[in-house]
């Protein structure tokens, strides 16, 4: 009995392994990977413009009518902005006055460049005093300079008509100040007596003497600048904030430019308060005349609108840059250039603030709006 069992098994095992050897093994051929095809490249749009990185000083502002002028790169300007509704300007870390990053939205249409000082002004955000005998009012334009980690080197441009109520300047009106004291719009206000205390005995006097006054950041020091006397009375008035018993008075006088100039005088060169004059500004003269527009009526009738939002391209020379949007419902009035772009212009609205320079050209393709209504090919 066990060996007939034992045989049966014997047989068994090898009927098994008849079977597994005649049973074919099927070998998968390795494929070659597949190769996706990537997304055929915008050529029609061109890179996006690179701003600089979120370092060093970013400033916001909810509205600004001070202009600025971007550019597609360094000394490439291609649009001013001559207004917008929000703007946010990244200063970045480096010395020998760093191009900044611009974001702005101008009604729907949004764009992006760079900025130099020429075309982008700071203003103070709260009084300070610079060059020890200068104080910038909320309506100084501040030319920026090098940028560190949270504060930014302005200086004070003097305009021609400032040099003529002081003058012999010692050493440049320069100062690093922090972001928190600087603003994109000369739009605020402040007193600028608080940069140094306040208005004091708040007195009024009159420059005496004939030849310009020399003025001093103490009593006795070196004389920093030179005030000017001016043949107009009113002119000459000056205030009086301080005086010592060594026969020095603190005094502060208004200069063109949204300036004050401050500091210490001998007391011998101040009399009475000059007379003033009777005079009335005329504010908002030609008010009642509308700015010339940069379209003309008959063309202003002739855009249309796209109901999607639009890439916006720009183009200075060879250089081509994507630098934008324009959303829903704007009114474009479009040239041809080629078979596959136009050239934009924006003929009222908010967007009218946006005006390419000359040698510049904004531009869509043909394709994204040859389907809006109201679109003729030019």
């Amino acid at each position: 009995m066990t060996y007939t069992a034992t045989a049966f098994l014997l047989v068994g095992f090898l009927t098994g392994v008849q079977a597994c050897a005649a049973k074919p093994v099927l070998v998968t051929p390795r494929r070659a990977p597949v190769k996706v095809a990537a997304p055929a490249p915008a050529r029609d749009y061109p890179e996006p413009i690179a701003l600089p990185g979120p370092s060093g000083c970013t400033l916001r502002a909810a509205r600004s009518s001070a202009g600025v002028t971007l550019e597609l790169a360094a000394g490439v300007p291609y649009a001013r902005v001559a207004q917008a509704q929000s703007i946010e300007v990244t200063l970045p870390i480096g010395q020998d006055t760093p191009a900044a990053g611009v974001s702005a939205a101008v009604g729907d249409v949004r764009l992006k460049g760079l900025a130099t000082p020429a075309s982008l002004a700071l203003y103070p955000a709260r009084p300070f005093v610079i060059g020890e005998v200068l104080v910038p009012g909320p309506h100084s334009r501040l030319r920026w300079g090098d940028v560190a980690a949270d504060s930014v080197a302005v200086e004070v441009e003097l305009a021609p008509e400032s040099r003529t109520e002081f003058r012999d300047l010692k050493g440049p009106l320069r100062a690093s100040r922090p972001c928190k004291d600087l603003r994109l719009t000369g739009l605020g206000g402040f007193d600028s007596y608080d940069a140094f205390g306040g208005r004091g005995y708040d007195l009024a006097a009159g420059l005496r003497s004939s030849s310009p006054v020399p003025i001093a950041a103490q009593p006795n020091g070196p004389t920093l600048a030179k005030l000017v006397v001016n043949r107009k009375a009113a002119r000459n008035e000056v205030t009086v904030i301080d005086e010592d018993a060594a026969g020095w008075s603190r005094i502060a006088r208004p200069a063109t430019g949204d300036l004050l100039v401050v500091g210490w005088v001998k007391q011998k060169q101040l009399g009475k308060p000059p007379t003033r004059e009777t005079a009335f500004a005329a504010f908002g003269a030609g008010a009642g005349r509308s700015a010339a527009p940069g379209v003309a009526a008959a063309d202003a009738a002739s855009s249309y609108a796209c109901p999607k939002e639009i890439p916006l391209m720009a183009e200075v020379g060879a250089l081509r840059r994507t630098v934008g949007t324009i959303g829903p419902g704007v009114h474009l009035l479009t040239t041809t250039v080629d078979a596959d772009l136009v050239a934009v212009q924006f003929p009222d609205g908010a967007a009218s603030a946006v005006t390419p320079l000359p040698g510049a050209r904004l531009l869509l393709r043909r394709a994204d709006v040859s389907g809006c209504p109201g679109f003729s090919a030019p």
